[in-house]
C-alpha cells in the first residue's frame, strides 16, 4: 500500500468539520470518502475497500457506534475511530471495547492528531498483515515453528 492512496471513509454530520478531516487526509496522502450520515457511510463502506474508518457518534440513519458494528461483522481488522463531543460518557461504554475502536476523539480535537492515529494504525495493521503471528514465532530451521522441545522439530 505505499505508493496507492489509502481510503479512509469520514462520516461526519457536520458539513465543516467533514471538509476540515477530508481536507487534511486529502493533504497527507489519502483518498478521503466522505459522508453525511452513518447509512450514507454504511453504504459507502459496502461498496469500497477502505484503509480506515473516522466516525462521528451522533449522526443521523445510523450512530458510529451502530456503524462500526456493521463494520466489524464484514471486517474486523480495518481500523475504527470515533469523533465525539461525548468522550466521557463513551469512554465507559463497553461497545468501544468490545468492538475494539481505535481511539475516541473527543471535540474539539486536531485533525492532525486524528491522521497521525490513522497512519499509525494502518501502518500497523500492514504490518500484521505482512507478517502473520505463527510465522513470527519460527525458528531459522526453513521457517517450521518451533515446538518448543530442544532438539525437536515441527
Amino acid at each position: 500500500m505505499p505508493t496507492e492512496k489509502r481510503k479512509v471513509l469520514i462520516a461526519e454530520d457536520n458539513p465543516g468539520l467533514a471538509r476540515v478531516l477530508s481536507f487534511k487526509f486529502k493533504s497527507c496522502g489519502f483518498e478521503p470518502i466522505t459522508c453525511g450520515n452513518g447509512g450514507e457511510a454504511w453504504k459507502s463502506f459496502c461498496d469500497s475497500q477502505v484503509a480506515a474508518v473516522v466516525s462521528d457518534h451522533e449522526m443521523p440513519i445510523m450512530s458510529g457506534i451502530e456503524l462500526i458494528e456493521r463494520v466489524r461483522e464484514m471486517d474486523a481488522t480495518v481500523p475504527c475511530f470515533l469523533v465525539t463531543g461525548r468522550q466521557l460518557e463513551l469512554s465507559r461504554d463497553p461497545r468501544v471495547v468490545k468492538l475494539k475502536i481505535d481511539t475516541v476523539f473527543g471535540k474539539p480535537f486536531s485533525p492532525g492528531t486524528v491522521v497521525s492515529a490513522v497512519n499509525d494504525a494502518i501502518n500497523q495493521h500492514a504490518s500484521k498483515a505482512a507478517c502473520p503471528p505463527a510465522l513470527a514465532a519460527s525458528t531459522p530451521s526453513g521457517g517450521m515453528p518451533s515446538t518448543g522441545l530442544p532438539g525437536a522439530s515441527a
